[in-house]
């Protein structure tokens, strides 16, 4: 019985073979084009090195090594925070000369990241569709955060001044991997498929068997 139910199964699926893999094809070709569509990605990387700088000693006490390195590290992290906040992200796209392609506060967040990835280092990223744009956006994000650090340190604590060097920008580009996404696309769809047809088989089958149990049961007439 179980032979004759695989071969069963086995001949579904070669019945619908030809089916599987055109609609594989057409969705794996649909991908295929929309992966197409997007096109690169094009990201500017840069980094802020901070350090600090007493603007006047106090009479009653002078950093040392450990507290310069903390207050550094408390800066470096509020200076992330502050280059990945929407305000600061959609003025530099004003200082730019630029219009954001949303004004969804998620859409803003995903555009620039700001990391502190060491008591002295914040590193960002910033994404865009060409390389012009991402360009323009991180000189608008730096003049920006050049304003606002400028205006901390005339409103800020006076004891405490913080030097903030921006590194040389680097532009990378990142391509979609699309020959990948089609291939997972094309075999998902088809396994997708595949159980499809082994479901319906496999209901098909116990629906027989059911039928033909019940025909059996059935008592038979008498004549006349």
């Amino acid at each position: 019985m179980t032979a004759d139910w695989l071969q069963q199964y086995w001949q579904a699926l070669l019945r619908r073979l030809p089916q599987l893999l055109l609609v594989s094809a057409g969705v794996a070709t649909v991908v295929f084009f929309v992966v197409s569509s997007v096109g690169a990605k094009y990201t500017i990387h840069f980094s802020y090195l901070v350090s600090l700088s007493e603007r006047e000693e106090a009479s009653e006490y002078r950093f040392d090594g450990f507290y310069a390195l903390q207050a550094t590290d408390l800066f470096a992290a509020t200076l992330a925070k502050w280059a990945a906040a929407p305000e600061v992200i959609n003025k530099a796209y004003q200082t730019a000369g630029l219009t954001p392609e949303s004004a969804d506060v998620r859409s803003l967040s995903r555009v620039v990241r700001a990391e502190k990835t060491a008591p002295q280092l914040v590193q960002l990223t910033i994404q865009a569709k060409d390389p012009e744009t991402a360009e323009r956006l991180a000189d608008g994000l730096q003049e920006v955060m050049a304003e606002n650090i400028d205006l901390y340190h005339d409103q800020g604590v006076p004891e405490l001044a913080f030097s903030v060097i921006a590194t040389e920008p680097w532009l990378s580009t990142q391509e979609a991997a699309t020959t990948v996404i089609v291939i997972a696309t094309f075999v998902a769809v088809f396994m997708l498929g595949v159980n499809v047809v082994l479901l319906v088989a496999s209901l098909s089958e116990e629906a027989d068997l059911k039928r033909n149990s019940r025909v059996r049961g059935k008592p038979a007439r008498r004549k006349g």
